[in-house]
């Protein structure tokens, strides 16, 4: 039995799109611990949400393909399910709160009747027992009991990411997958928030996936991080490794594009170019076309180089 939580192996998925096919996850494998924490960082497009939606098996069935590979949670190899065996570990083993609360909420429904039929859906509850627990939730992400029979749109927009963190921990999850869960909410929520769901996590011991375009979110949450490009994770490793000492082009990039209150720098740095179109990849290393330190080996086949234990690189040039 492997001492890994989550092992993600090879997986590769695109969408059609018309006679076109979109490149959306390249191979892409990491492992967690259990209670760890992986940031996926990334450009838009890069295909975050497309690993995080494979892991959940909620990508649609018409344009999304899961080509091939393997997503272990517990040793059990969850691509071999059967959709009856994962409408059973939705919400009861592996959860998910959407990057935009407003979508994610049914505006028909009282927010603490949402919560009751994730709870419904997972336990022998009666309807009562139920009730009394969604309430429980909701005083949980700090909003009053009172307010279980109203509706979404009587709440805030920090209020709705609440309520959403409260449906995703309702039963207890394993792993929770956090979709930019904070990108749609001004500084100030944004900081409650996250230091919410670092509670709970702890309380709970969840693990959990955190899905950001912020550097600084993933410093103040993570201890695992991976960088992602293309479709492929170009640089993985600790907290500490990608942070203190960043390898790949790209990874030195997204950091030198960071504003310094220190340095007094007038112009920020850019990544120059634009990422590559996911229908048309470039052979060999996709950032190549934008990277500084490019070479023609950088056409050909790229190793992930593994530089010190746990700090891997996708890179000929390191």
């Amino acid at each position: 039995m492997s001492e890994n939580f989550l092992e993600v192996k090879d997986l590769e998925a695109y969408y059609t799109q018309g006679k076109d096919i979109v490149q959306a996850v390249n191979g892409v494998s990491f492992s967690m611990k259990k209670g760890q924490t992986l940031g996926l960082v990334g450009e838009t497009g890069a295909g975050k949400t497309t690993i995080a939606k494979a892991i959940l098996r909620i990508l649609p069935d018409i344009a999304a393909h899961v080509k091939s590979g393997k997503i272990v949670l517990e040793g059990e190899d969850l691509m071999t399910k059967s959709e009856d065996e994962m409408y059973e570990i939705r919400g009861s083993k592996i959860a998910m709160i959407f990057q935009d609360p407003m979508t994610a909420l049914n505006p028909l429904m009282t927010v603490g009747d949402q919560i009751l039929e994730v709870l419904l859906l997972h336990n022998d509850y009666d309807k009562k027992t139920g009730m009394e627990k969604a309430g429980d939730m909701l005083e949980l992400v700090g909003i009053p009991r009172e307010r279980y029979v109203e509706y979404p749109h009587q709440f805030s927009g920090g209020m709705k990411q609440r309520v959403v963190i409260a449906m995703a921990l309702a039963c207890d999850p394993e792993l929770l997958l956090a979709d930019e869960p904070t990108t749609a909410l001004d500084v100030t929520i944004q900081a409650q928030v996250l230091d919410l769901i670092r509670e709970l996590r702890e309380k709970l011991e969840t693990s959990m996936i955190l899905i950001t375009h912020d550097l600084g979110v993933i410093a103040q949450t993570c201890n695992l991080v991976a960088v992602i490009y293309a479709g492929k994770i170009v640089e993985m490793g600790t907290l500490e490794d990608i942070f203190d000492h960043p390898t790949h082009p790209y990874t030195k990039g997204l950091f030198g594009s960071l504003p310094s209150m220190a340095q007094g720098e007038k112009r920020l740095h850019s990544i120059p170019g634009l990422p590559p179109d996911p229908t048309h990849l470039p052979e060999g290393c996709a950032f190549a076309p934008r990277c500084p330190h490019a070479t023609e080996a950088c056409k050909g086949a790229i190793v992930n180089k593994e530089l010190t234990p746990g700090h891997f690189c996708l890179c000929c040039g390191v």
